[in-house]
């Protein structure tokens, strides 16, 4: 035979040579990503996450801590702004109209001028006195409610500015306190004292309400970040619970099969017969409210699902070679169960925790939503909505409209990421 005529049967072995298999999790990635609204349901599923777990630190305000709650900032629109109260100072200028003088106020707190310089002078000849007030800074562009000077002499009057119509003080500019004259009809011969009142229009802004604010006056956007974090660790950690009974308890039905399949069978039958709003609601009417108890509630209404995902899957699995050799060799029922019939039935399983993380989520947010699922002192999605259901029609839209985005947006991204894993882990799918 010539080496011609073995060439060809030399090609293909070394081509499965370099063929190397490849790993699965590299393959579910593959197939992961081929899928646009996958991906842009896992990187909105990544945020939501990162700000439900970071929210005390990237929180404007803590929506549940009474101090920095204001009840006069309630049901106020979004883009509103939280304001300080209004800057005001009361200056007493002592004025000695007999001598010319010059006195320099100083200012503390909040105030927008560090100082200013008081001066006068008598005009000769007549009862009148000369005053100029300059302050440091110029309180120019400062937003100032209308001056007042109260407190003049009797029968004295002003060259600036107006008297009030049956009150004795006067309103005045602020150029005009440059330079203003005090006359009076009688001797202007003992010291007085003038009351300058300096009041700020608006206080400076604290932090803005970019989503408005609740009936407690509680800043909607923190709210909102609390609110998810309490409903996703609710929902995850009733899932996961709910997953390790269930997946538990079908594998067991499915492995020993006989008398102990058909008690644990007919009791998830049982229970999917029910509704399932229907038997969180009667268990939570008994146990009563708080986080624990939407918990535990949560998880007798799920567990029967993944039982039954699970039980399907093991009956499978269990004729497979593998789980033949292993009990060939004597294995222990649970190591067989746990150690080989276990991670082969983990795919489907997954898929069934994503869907139901997000079925947990919704069905607290509507037990909430009713009133009998999580208390006021902690708060979910489903409250927020609650509390904001009383003035939809006045007008104040957005204390129950944008906790309602943020929960439809959260079981979308959860629904995209577990429809995609479940086309991913499917093996009759793969090409």
């Amino acid at each position: 035979m010539s080496s011609l005529d073995t060439a060809p049967a030399i090609a293909p072995l070394a081509d499965q040579k370099a063929a190397k298999p490849v790993p699965p999790a590299v393959r579910i990635a593959r197939d992961f990503v081929e899928s646009p609204l996958a991906v842009l349901g896992l990187v909105m599923l990544s945020i939501i996450v990162l700000v439900a777990v970071f929210a005390p630190l990237i929180a404007p305000q803590d929506p549940y801590d009474l101090s920095e709650i204001r009840l006069e900032d309630s049901r106020q629109p979004p883009g509103s702004k939280r304001l300080t109260d209004p800057w005001e100072a009361d200056l007493a200028l002592a004025i000695d109209p007999t001598l010319q003088g010059r006195t320099e106020l100083t200012f503390d707190g909040d105030a927008p001028i560090e100082s200013a310089v008081l001066s006068w002078a008598p005009v000769g000849g007549e009862n009148a006195v000369s005053v100029a007030l300059v302050f440091n800074p110029s309180l120019e562009g400062v937003p100032l409610e209308a001056l007042r000077l109260d407190d003049l002499p009797r029968g004295a009057e002003l060259d600036v500015g107006e008297k009030h119509s049956f009150r004795s003080f006067w309103t005045v500019d602020l150029a005009d306190l440059e330079q203003f004259t005090v006359s009076s009809s009688r001797d202007l011969d003992e010291p007085f004292e003038l009351e300058l009142v300096l009041k700020a229009t608006e206080g400076e802004a604290l932090m803005t309400y970019w989503l408005g604010t609740d009936g407690q006056g509680r800043d909607m956007l923190s709210a909102i970040m609390y609110g998810l974090r309490t409903s996703l660790a609710v929902g995850v950690v009733s899932c996961f619970f709910a997953m390790v009974i269930g997946l538990s308890l079908g594998m067991i039905a499915a492995f020993f099969g006989g008398r102990l399949e058909n008690i644990i069978m007919r009791i998830v039958d049982l229970q999917l017969s029910f509704p399932t709003i229907l038997v969180a609601l009667m268990l939570l009417a008994i146990l009563g409210s708080g986080v624990e108890k939407v918990m535990l509630a949560l998880i007798i209404v799920q567990w029967a699902y993944f039982a039954r995902t699970a039980r399907s899957v093991a009956l499978v699995e269990r004729s497979k070679e593998y789980v033949e050799a292993a009990q060939c060799l004597a294995l222990s029922k649970g190591r067989v169960i746990f150690r080989h019939l276990l991670p082969n039935c983990l795919p489907p399983i997954i898929v069934v925790a994503t869907v139901q993380v997000a079925n947990a989520i919704a069905l607290e947010a509507t037990l909430s939503f009713l009133g009998i699922g999580l208390p006021v002192t902690e708060p979910s999605l489903g409250l927020l909505i609650s509390n904001g259901f009383e003035f939809m029609l006045s007008g104040r839209y957005w204390i129950s409209v944008y906790p309602g985005v943020a929960l439809l947006v959260t079981i979308i991204a959860i629904n995209l990421v577990g429809d995609r894993l479940r086309d991913a882990l499917n093996p009759r799918l793969h090409r």
